[in-house]
């Protein structure tokens, strides 16, 4: 399936943290210029070895998330551990050991091929225990508990008289409830915190609107949750975009059969849509893969396309543009999307009203500048801070590139494919994947082919 293809190639060996220096020389306008060093935080060879930096080792990395003083937890797959990096870059197993199951204190514990991890407001890890079927619950402390799940299967219940059958998806709610994607078992499952199992919505691989059982989804794949605990479903092979009210009621917000239609609900169509967003005015925006497009729907479930039509490239208004298999997209604080519009190895921004221009790149390659005078080679990722700064994984050219406001593309660091830590081009990656940006300007990379964490800190004076 060409969905799992592409998901599958993003997934990491390395997290690199990119840090930004604030230099006491001015530019030509008078402010401190920015440079940026990339150091391993940590990892080397693949394998696997706790300790400091790049004499830690690690085997697949595959999911990672930073809590709020900054350390690092990462689902290291192929050792079926979960591993916990200080800001110092300092590694220690925080759960796990050999490959199996067991519930139990630190390496007293067993996972299976562990592939994401997601955090609480109190400090409590949950882990997507992939080959075990389980939603695993670890504690500050590093104690494993299973919250729900057993053997392959469907059961709710509570801990492990629930089964999963390959729990895809998670988020986690204000409250603490956790919802799952359970996609093979064609359901919508929520967790308490306590590890009661509920079937939130879904049965048997279908299509039906309903409450709670009686609705079914085909192969539902990324979910997203509001603040008021709605949750809103992508049902890939259904091609539509559906709503879970917090008592369990399915609608379908906007979709019907597979194609391509602008309108009010179920008199659009989709395809094959398989990431929702929400933005802070409860509109979806939704990643239309196979139709080229970015779409929004209203929280009254009209359907618009924000940008795109036909494959192809072009930029315009709306319906006058074009994208070729855009990938990432990435929202700022006006509501301007920005798209790795990755066959066309451009970045490109939409307003708003869907006025769409090229922020940078124009044929394959590398080049730094303004523009179009920059080139990208297949962006995958890309990212936006407070400060409407893009930073973009510039796949094959194996680069963390950046790009100002304006347009003015620069090398944030990497140079040749490789591996080696230092400041800017002296640094090198080896298909780095994906970034995120942390509140305070770090940028953390997934450097999938050296299996390595990596970080790239951003420093002030």
């Amino acid at each position: 399936m060409r969905e799992e293809v592409i998901m599958k190639k993003f997934a990491g060996a390395l997290i690199l943290l990119i840090v930004g220096t604030l230099l006491s020389c001015p530019t030509s306008g008078g402010s401190p210029a920015k440079s940026w060093e990339v150091s391993t935080l940590a990892g080397s060879a693949v394998g696997f070895r706790d300790g400091a930096g790049t004499t830690a080792q690690f085997n697949f990395p595959s999911g990672v998330v930073v809590d709020a003083v900054g350390n690092v937890y990462v689902a290291d797959e192929f050792n079926h551990l979960i591993r916990k990096i200080t800001p110092e870059g300092l590694v220690s197993t925080l759960a796990g050991s050999i490959w199996g199951f067991r519930d139990g204190a630190g390496t007293s514990a067993q996972f299976n091929r562990p592939t994401g991890v997601a955090l609480d407001a109190v400090g409590n890890v949950y882990v997507a225990d992939y080959v075990n079927h389980l939603i695993r619950k670890i504690t500050a402390a590093g104690v494993v508990s299973t919250l729900a799940g057993s053997i392959w299967g469907f059961r709710d219940g509570l801990g492990t008289s629930a089964q999963f059958n390959r729990p895809i998806g998670v988020a986690v709610d204000a409250a603490g409830n956790v919802y799952v994607a359970n996609s093979d078992n064609h359901l919508i499952r929520k967790i308490t915190a306590a590890g009661v199992v509920s079937t939130l919505a879904g049965s048997t691989r279908g299509f039906r609107d309903g409450l709670g059982r009686s609705a079914q989804f085909n192969f539902p794949y990324g979910v997203a949750v509001d603040a008021v605990g709605n949750v809103y479903v992508a049902d890939m092979f259904n091609h539509l975009i559906r709503k879970i009210t917090p008592d369990g009621e399915v609608s379908t917000l906007a979709g019907s059969t597979q194609g391509f239609k602008d309108g009010s609900g179920t008199s659009a169509q989709f395809n094959r849509p398989s990431g929702v967003a929400l933005d802070t005015e409860g509109n979806v925006y939704v990643a239309d893969m196979f139709n080229h497009l970015i779409r929004m729907i209203t929280p009254d479930g009209v359907v618009s396309t924000l940008a795109g039509s036909t494959e192809g490239f072009r930029d315009g208004l709306g319906t006058s543009s074009q994208f070729r298999l855009p990938y990432g997209v990435a929202v700022d604080a006006e509501g301007n999307v920005y798209v790795a519009d990755y066959f066309n190895d451009r970045i490109r921004k939409i307003t708003p009203k869907g006025v769409v221009s090229t922020l940078a790149g124009s044929t394959e390659g590398f080049r730094d500048g303004l523009g179009t005078s920059a080139q990208f080679n297949r962006p995958s990722g890309v990212a936006v801070d407070a400060e409407g700064i893009v930073y973009v994984a510039d796949e094959y050219n194996g680069l963390i590139r950046k790009i100002t406001p304006k347009g003015v593309v620069s090398n944030l660091a990497g140079s040749t494919e490789g591996f080696s830590d230092g400041e800017g081009t002296l640094a090198q990656f080896n298909r780095p994947t994906g970034v995120a940006v942390d509140a305070e300007g770090n940028v953390y990379v997934a450097d999938s082919y050296n299996h390595r964490i990596r970080r790239i800190e951003r420093k002030m004076p």
